[in-house]
């Protein structure tokens, strides 16, 4: 009887062991600039538990600029880089092979803001001839696109630049008429009485504002790690389509000092435009020069 005993024992532990090793995250690093509001499937993935549903347990690196995030990708400190897209092409022509295998923010997240009643809903560039407007310093995405809608209608580049949250306050000075936002401070801004007079996303609607980049060596030799971080995200922006007030529940608990309603707002502002994408078409990345050799989409399947 007692060998019975031991060996269902033995059994037992064997048993459990194996379900242990089965359970057990692959833990993986991710790089970022920051703590970053419109990283929103990102954060999902990771507060509503699609990473761990996909067997990841994801460490979030803050690295204080996207050139750094693509070298922390590059040098090896991270699986995956939450970064402009570009950084890949520019690495590229150095001989270095890197991959955009999907969007984070689609299309170009600014919305122009103003409290000056004076300024209309603006529909073609030649409307803003009599007015300035603040955008981030050059050679920011955000003071490319302005001066690219200056030039479209031949006006002069009537731009004023600063830094993280200078803009708004110089509506409030009368140093610029329009000012150029993300969320969540374009939502906290309309809620303090600002309008919004015209937006990016219908001009670039296919441009992937922040990609997922990672090395061509990931993709060959990590393959399975790969489709299980693209299925998270795509749970987390499908999530955000489908519960949108759910998503803000969670993204709350990141952000506890911003008002929930104003994350709500956010949330819905960029679900509507499809800076959080529906779509699965632009995964690749916008820019030609910034895809995969070998598109990584023709070996990784989208999920739903």
């Amino acid at each position: 009887m007692k060998s019975v005993y031991y060996y269902l024992s033995v059994l037992i532990i064997f048993l459990s062991a194996c379900h242990t090793n089965k359970s057990e995250l692959e833990t993986i690093k991710v790089a970022q600039f920051g703590d970053v509001f419109i990283y929103i499937p990102l954060y999902l993935a990771n507060t509503k538990g699609f990473f761990k549903e996909e067997g990841l347990k994801v460490d979030l690196i803050n690295t204080g600029g996207d050139d750094k995030t693509y070298a922390a990708v590059i040098g090896g400190s991270a699986l995956f880089g939450i970064a402009d897209p570009t950084f890949v092409a520019i690495a590229k022509e150095q001989g270095i092979d890197g991959c955009v295998i999907g969007s984070i923010v689609n299309s170009v997240p600014f919305w122009a803001l103003t409290k000056n009643p004076n300024v209309p809903q603006i529909t073609n560039a030649a409307m803003l001839a009599p007015y300035s407007v603040a955008t981030f310093s050059a050679p920011s995405t955000a003071y490319t696109v302005q001066t690219e809608m200056f030039k479209e209608a031949n006006l002069p580049t009537n731009i004023r630049q600063g830094a993280f949250g200078t803009l708004l306050p110089m509506l409030d000075t009368g140093n610029a008429d329009i000012a150029l936002e993300l969320e969540p401070n374009v939502s906290i801004a309309v809620a303090n009485g600002a309008k919004v007079v015209y937006s990016f996303a219908d001009k670039y609607p296919d441009f992937t504002f922040t990609g997922i980049t990672t090395s061509k060596k990931t993709i060959d030799e990590k393959p399975e790690i790969v489709q299980h971080f693209i299925n998270a995200i795509t749970k987390a922006e499908k999530f955000a389509h489908e519960y949108p007030d759910s998503a803000a529940y969670y993204m709350a608990e990141l952000y506890p000092d911003v008002n929930k309603n104003i994350i709500a707002q956010a949330i819905k502002r960029m679900v509507d435009s499809q800076h959080i994408t529906s779509k699965r078409s632009n995964l690749t990345g916008s820019l030609e020069t910034s895809r995969c050799i070998t598109s990584p989409y023709g070996r990784f399947k989208i999920i739903g």
